[in-house]
């Protein structure tokens, strides 16, 4: 009998096998990926990672005040399933102090079952159902906290060795993250009509 009529089994799709055969082929470090025979693509993509970042205008460099501690970052290497070279520029979180450089972390999401039961009325009801991913997310959260971080290694800016970020949004790893970019987009809903559930902290609604 085919493997593919046996029980229990199906077929694998395209990016199932494309993710099976690039498993374990994500690089540990900066110098490793500058090293590999990909290292182009690599530089490509992460240059495009710094771009968002100062588009998004996520820090400015500084001399670090007496007294203050920096924070490490490092970027993070993944190749998709579909064959994108993506990286992610990530701060070291693990040596934030609790009480000086974040307070809160929590971030409500949504629960599954309230997800499936407005799928359930959008088709009762007819509802028209629309999607959206907003990219490079947490980036738009900004800091209630005094935050400094090392320059990012392969993007220190010449001249400027000594100085470091004074982060104004929140990147990636950090221990309040999530919270601030939930904030973040808590305020432009409720700023647009929408009102939070009592029921789930994660979904909102607008009554027309």
């Amino acid at each position: 009998m085919d493997n593919a009529e046996t029980p229990g089994n199906c077929w694998l799709g395209h990016a199932e096998l494309l993710a099976a055969a690039y498993m374990g082929r994500d690089l540990a470090s900066y110098t490793k990926a500058m090293k590999s025979v990909d290292a182009k693509l690599w530089s490509d993509a992460c240059q495009y990672e710094i771009d968002t970042l100062y588009k998004n205008n996520t820090w400015e460099l500084t001399k670090l005040p007496p007294s203050w501690k920096t924070i490490k970052s490092k970027w993070v290497f993944k190749l998709k399933a579909d064959g994108r070279y993506h990286t992610c520029l990530v701060a070291k979180g693990f040596t934030q102090i609790p009480g000086i450089d974040y307070d809160e972390t929590f971030s409500p999401v949504a629960c599954f079952e309230l997800l499936w039961l407005l799928l359930a009325l959008a088709v009762l009801e007819d509802w028209e159902i629309q999607q959206m991913d907003v990219k490079s997310a947490f980036l738009n959260g900004v800091l209630d906290k005094e935050i400094y971080m090392e320059q990012p290694i392969g993007f220190i800016t010449p001249g400027t060795e000594t100085k470091v970020c004074r982060l104004k949004r929140a990147i990636y790893g950090l221990k309040q993250a999530s919270r601030t970019w939930n904030l973040q987009f808590h305020g432009f809903l409720i700023g647009i009509g929408y009102m939070r559930m009592h029921a789930d902290a994660g979904i909102y609604v607008k009554h027309q």
